[in-house]
């Protein structure tokens, strides 16, 4: 019996110090904050089964053996190529290539998109675990005290105005619980457009003190906003790059990557070089571009349904505003065509959002402004976009272009620095202080550049490692980049040793996947390029006439 009372009086006394009473709240001046996460959220069927969403859950991982073996992607690969070689090819017919592709990508996502109303097929969503706990944690103290983040959960294939109501609520709760007036928020990657969303709908209730842009999608992502109107180029300097960077994220497990391994990329990346530098790859670039011509009406609906990413409401939050219409009529097809009549719900509400945020962004954040609500942006950059389509070259996180993750700097190309008269004006017009120690930014023409960080050589899914910055942003009043013990507006991100740091010229030099590729051959870099070929060539018939590597390790490599 005395233990059972010295148990009740000891968790009666931990409560007293650990759930403060209503007098400590007020004394309090902390914000709780909410954190909107992009698709992390993991979806599945009602009983629990695990659906495949993204490219990612098809492969290999730790708690999955993925779909996408050695003998599938083979099979899948030749279903496809034949249609592609027998009509497209020889009589340029290329129906039946797009039905292929549709046909054999389709089985792997079979419930990941939406349907016609822009709702989750077959109960597909969120787990409710993951819901309950959500909604739990809103009405708990325990976060607020601990100094973590209210964390909402969501389905982020859907529209963010199907959420909205709900994210209101989950304020509400906190607010109840921490006995707070406010609350700061900070959105990243398609959390972007949810919060845009709330701000909307209810920024005008002044709950919000401070929001956090990260790396998010919302303001634009060319990648997507690009490959959903069918705007494709084709580079060889950016596609030699593109392998380097496959390569490096492969090796540090970050985003898309493939890790060749030290030989074989030695050999990839040395007669990409070579092929590019002598011109071998023009003529070869050229035709591809034109066939695309002839096959992307085919090719990007069939991939874009097959997967589910066509119906996705979300990822159409990312389409440019110039971009939108021609995507609509890529994706759907023109107005009165038989999916533009079956899909209008769920178009309906890719328009509804875009009426009431996206085709005016700019007005949009002046009139959270206008709310009294304290506006940062955190964007990173180091990374090329996809190297197909329009805009590969624009100063990237890989998913999200600076430019747009800033809402208007003016960022260089990648691998490249803004011009020296460029930057001359700039430091005569009293705006120095905004060019980036790279010389590939200019802050000064982003949407709040008092309230814009940039980080060097940070891939997008790089994010544990900047959350103190956005925290104290979010916990402070009116904080900028000259607010005292703030960091600084330019930092670099070491891959090795996992630390930002104040950017400088010497920690923010390029990749050298970046500085290897050169975009207009010279005599020089032919001659360069045409001797480190050479020399691979004979390395690595000395390594099999040595015995270092047989030929059955050296056809395994591919």
């Amino acid at each position: 019996m005395k233990k059972i009372i010295s148990l009740v009086l000891t968790l009666v006394m931990l409560f007293t110090v650990i759930a403060p009473s209503s007098s400590v709240f007020a004394a309090n001046e902390r914000t709780p904050i909410i954190y909107i996460r992009g698709n992390g959220e993991k979806l599945y069927y009602p009983d629990g089964t695990k659906l495949n969403a993204t490219l990612e859950d098809l492969f290999a991982d730790d708690n999955n053996e993925g779909e996408l073996t050695k003998d599938v992607i083979v099979e899948t690969a030749v279903n496809i190529l034949i249609p592609f070689i027998t009509e497209g090819m020889l009589f340029d017919k290329w129906d039946n290539y797009g039905k292929a592709i549709y046909d054999e990508l389709s089985p792997l996502f079979p419930d990941s998109g939406l349907d016609e109303n822009g709702n989750p097929q077959k109960g597909t969503g969120v787990s409710p675990e993951a819901l309950a706990n959500s909604e739990a944690n809103s009405k708990s103290i325990w976060a607020y005290n601990a100094g973590q983040d209210y964390n909402f959960c969501y389905d982020w294939r859907l529209s963010p105005y199907d959420h909205v109501d709900r994210l209101h609520e989950y304020v509400q709760n906190v607010l109840h619980a921490t006995g707070q007036k406010q609350v700061s928020i900070y959105a990243r990657c398609f959390g972007g457009s949810l919060l845009n969303a709330y701000l909307e709908k209810y920024g005008h209730l002044k709950q919000v003190k401070n929001v956090m842009y990260s790396d998010v999608l919302s303001n634009e992502t060319t990648v997507i906003s690009k490959a959903f109107s069918g705007q494709v180029e084709f580079d060889a300097a950016l596609i030699e790059r593109y392998a380097g960077q496959l390569d490096y994220c492969g090796r540090y497990n970050m985003g898309i990557g493939f890790a060749f391994g030290d030989l074989l990329y030695e050999i990839v990346i040395k007669s990409m070089s070579f092929f590019n530098q002598v011109g071998a790859t023009d003529g070869v670039l050229d035709g591809v571009e034109n066939l695309y011509e002839k096959l992307y009406k085919a090719l990007v609906p069939a991939l874009c349904h097959a997967t589910g990413i066509a119906t996705q409401v979300n990822h159409w939050t990312c389409v440019a505003e110039e971009d939108m219409e021609d995507a609509l009529n890529l994706i759907f097809g023109e107005e009165g065509s038989e999916l533009r009549i079956k899909y209008a719900g769920l178009i309906n509400k890719i328009q509804y959002y875009r009426s009431h945020v996206s085709k005016d962004l700019i007005g949009f954040y002046d009139n959270a402004k206008a709310n009294g609500i304290h506006i940062g942006f955190f964007g990173k950059y180091g990374f090329m976009n996809a190297p197909f389509t329009v805009g590969a070259d624009l100063l990237s996180d890989s998913l999200v272009s600076l430019k747009h993750a800033t809402l208007g700097a003016t960022c260089a190309t990648i691998g490249h620095t803004l011009s020296e008269d460029y930057i001359s004006q700039r430091v005569k017009e009293g705006k120095g202080k905004y060019i980036s120690p790279d010389k590939q930014v200019d802050l000064s023409t982003a949407y709040s550049p008092e309230t814009t960080w940039i980080c060097k050589n940070a891939h997008h899914n790089i994010f544990s490692e900047t959350k103190h910055i956005l925290k104290a942003f979010l916990n402070g009043t009116n904080v900028t980049v000259n607010t005292p013990g703030m960091a600084d507006q330019f930092l670099a991100y070491d891959t090795e040793t996992n630390t930002l740091s104040t950017m400088t010229e010497d920690n923010s030099a390029e990749f050298d996947w970046i500085q290897s590729a050169v975009d207009e051959p010279t005599k020089e870099t032919i001659s360069i390029s045409i001797i480190r070929w050479f020399t691979m060539l004979f390395k690595v018939i000395g390594m099999l006439l040595r015995g270092e590597i047989s030929f059955g390790e050296a056809k395994e490599m591919f």
